[in-house]
């Protein structure tokens, strides 16, 4: 069996790993290793703190370097899954953060309805809202306005991620709130914003939610303290 370090460590390792890419990694020329192998490994490097589990069958590399996030997993989680709204946005510094919770989009379709069931995990929550594909695809701006280009797995930008949440705000078929007024917008790119709210058919959504911002701000250009 291969030694742990060529597996886990450095930039170049996986970051997160499921139970037949830990076979495939595991698998010398030879021949692929027994479930019990397998398994017996998988308990080595739990009990040993190098891998984290996160849901039956799935673990973040807690080598690899940089060390990775819980949001890193959530595609894994909910295939299709996107990191967005308050978990994107509070990273950022634009709104208060929850690092316990990852929340994420998932796109909806008449062939598609995905589930939006929560996944708690390790003490981690994920949390899942159903968008239409329309709004999470290229038809709702360029790539680099909708993804952050910076990380290696799917998270959306700041200023989709204001977008993502005032859509589900305002729809009768979700729950979540409006994002809050008070967020620094300062933050926020104002023209990819604006871009996109085009693109996603926002723009009066977005102008209200900005209006209210102002009022709040005391006409100011800047919509919290």
């Amino acid at each position: 069996m291969l030694p742990i370090k060529s597996i886990l460590l450095g930039a170049d390792a996986p970051r997160v790993l499921t139970v037949p890419m830990i076979a495939s990694v595991l698998a010398d020329r030879r021949k692929v290793p027994s479930h019990n192998t397998i398994f017996k490994w998988i308990r080595e490097q739990t009990g040993n703190g190098a891998l984290r589990p996160v849901t039956r069958g799935l673990y973040i590399n807690q080598l690899a370097s940089p060390r990775p996030a819980a949001a890193e997993a959530a595609a894994f989680v909910r295939s299709g899954a996107i990191v967005s709204l308050q978990t994107v946005l509070g990273e950022a510094g634009v709104t208060n953060n929850y690092p316990d919770i990852i929340t994420c989009v998932v796109p909806q379709s008449p062939e598609r309805s995905p589930s939006v069931r929560p996944v708690r995990a390790n003490r981690i929550e994920y949390r899942f809202h159903a968008l239409p594909a329309r709004l999470l695809d290229s038809r709702a701006g360029e790539l680099e306005d909708r993804m952050n280009l910076d990380v290696q797995y799917p998270r959306s930008t700041p200023e989709k991620a204001l977008l993502d949440w005032i859509y589900l705000g305002g729809s009768p078929r979700t729950k979540i709130a409006l994002p809050p007024i008070d967020i620094d917008m300062e933050l926020l790119d104002r023209d990819r914003l604006e871009r996109l709210a085009a693109k996603m058919g926002l723009d009066a959504r977005l102008k209200d939610y900005l209006s209210r911002a102002r009022v709040l701000a005391g006409g100011g250009t800047k919509s919290a303290p």
